[in-house]
């Protein structure tokens, strides 16, 4: 199984014009599981993106490791797509090109790579799309075809940053939709980080609550709910339960944040 395990990974920058060096990230624990969808909430600044490129291999830990599927992550790799929350397309490729991108870095073929993008497009609805360039997009367009990007390589876990936290609230409620009907398809392994918390409850298998710098896991809570999930579940009683419950765990973090000045 490709399961991601995280074992006492920890992240200090070091100081700037010679003050003290910065935790980020105490030491943290953590098995994503072949197919999971985990999310990560905590407060700003408690490590969550820190964690998140370490595991893409864009940054190293100060102590501890990284494996996928029994391999050392040292350094970025196919086998894991990143989303942003910042629009990351190329802006001098077109969406197609965009897309095929990562399968042509890897010496794919032409018409296969020119494959797997159409593939790709038609299922987050950029076909039409395909020689525009992401000027010509809108936000929500450029996302989805961020997404399609990272799914090009048919990585074993997809790693996403806040990847709709620039969108309107109709735009990233449909883009919530969307990711999570491709999760529901194809079972990727997600590590997921937002600060919405309807947004984790709703996608996730489980989510967990990060503390206030240096972030470590306080606690996990799992996310009952079957597959595939409609957005109508936002509704629910139980749904408010475990958005109450998170939002209390979260506060407490945050306002400890707030009150240090971190």
């Amino acid at each position: 199984m490709s399961d991601l395990i995280i074992k006492a990974v920890s992240r200090t920058f070091p100081g700037v014009q010679g003050g003290p060096p910065t935790q980020a990230l105490a030491p943290v624990d953590l098995t994503v599981t072949e197919g999971e969808f985990v999310a990560i909430l905590g407060p700003s600044g408690c490590g969550k993106s820190t964690l998140l490129r370490v595991v893409a291999g864009l940054d190293q830990p100060t102590s501890g490791t990284v494996t996928l599927d029994g391999a050392l992550v040292k350094e970025p790799g196919a086998d894991r797509g990143m989303v942003f929350q910042s629009y990351t397309l190329f802006p001098w490729l077109t969406v197609a090109e965009n897309i095929a991108f990562g399968p042509r870095e890897r010496g794919v073929g032409l018409a296969e790579r020119q494959a797997i993008a159409e593939k790709l497009m038609a299922q987050v609805g950029l076909t039409q799309f395909a020689n525009h360039f992401p000027k010509m997009l809108s936000g929500g367009m450029q996302q989805r075809a961020a997404l399609a990007r990272a799914l090009a390589n048919n990585p074993k876990v997809l790693i996403l940053d806040e990847p709709f936290g620039a969108l309107d609230h109709q735009t990233r409620s449909l883009m919530q939709e969307l990711l999570l009907s491709i999760w529901e398809q194809h079972h990727k392994t997600v590590l997921f980080v937002t600060h919405d918390i309807e947004e984790a409850v709703f996608m996730a298998n489980r989510v967990l609550v990060m503390s206030a710098r240096p972030g470590r896991f306080k606690c996990e809570v799992p996310v009952p709910f079957p597959h595939p999930r409609s957005y109508k579940i936002k509704t629910t009683a139980e749904f408010a339960a475990l958005e109450e419950r998170l939002t209390e765990e979260i506060r407490g973090e945050t306002m400890l944040a707030v009150s240090s000045g971190l």
